[in-house]
């Protein structure tokens, strides 16, 4: 079976809940990077971990249809979305699934030794830093760039239009020359 890709799909702000709940009753696999956060329901009560979108607006969808029939389905969606494309042309951008996996494994909620952050490519891109490979832990295998702040390493990945900077030891790098 051939590996396959994924897709970017943009939609209006805090609407990518409604977006998933859309593709998941039409059996498209999906995946919404997602953080805990605390939350009061009433005053006076303890807050509460809920998780929630980190970045909203985007959803990863696994293209299992050809793009003719990926765009129509989407078309019915009762929210706006658009697929990301390539810059200069109209193809779509596409996420080998390694990628994926690297990037679903980074944006794990339930990774708690330092929380990740996450920023607009762009932003990941001009980040200074040397391309690396991630050799011991958790995170052995990945490949991204080592960027130094404040005196401390973070590893940056950047997939489909979002960069995950995560707390990671230098020790844990190979320089990929």
């Amino acid at each position: 079976m051939a590996a396959s890709t994924w897709v970017v799909v943009r939609t209006f702000n805090r609407k990518e809940m409604e977006v998933s709940s859309f593709l998941r009753e039409n059996g498209l696999n999906h995946f919404i990077p997602m953080t805990y956060r605390e939350r009061v329901r009433t005053a006076g009560e303890k807050p509460q971990k809920v998780l929630v979108p980190v970045i909203h607006n985007y959803v990863f969808l696994e293209k299992s249809l050809d793009e003719v029939s990926l765009r129509s389905k989407l078309a019915e969606c009762r929210v706006p979305v658009h697929l990301m494309q390539q810059k200069g042309d109209d193809h779509i951008s596409e996420i080998p699934e390694r990628e994926m996996v690297e990037f679903r494994l980074l944006c794990d909620p339930d990774y708690s030794k330092t929380p990740a952050e996450f920023l607009e490519a762009e932003e990941g891109d001009a980040l200074p830093g040397k391309e690396v490979e991630i050799v011991h832990g958790q995170f052995k295998g990945l490949h991204g760039k080592l960027h130094k702040k404040n005196q401390k390493y973070w590893f940056v990945k950047t997939v489909g239009g979002i960069s995950v900077m995560l707390r990671i030891s230098r020790w844990y790098c190979k320089v990929i020359n």
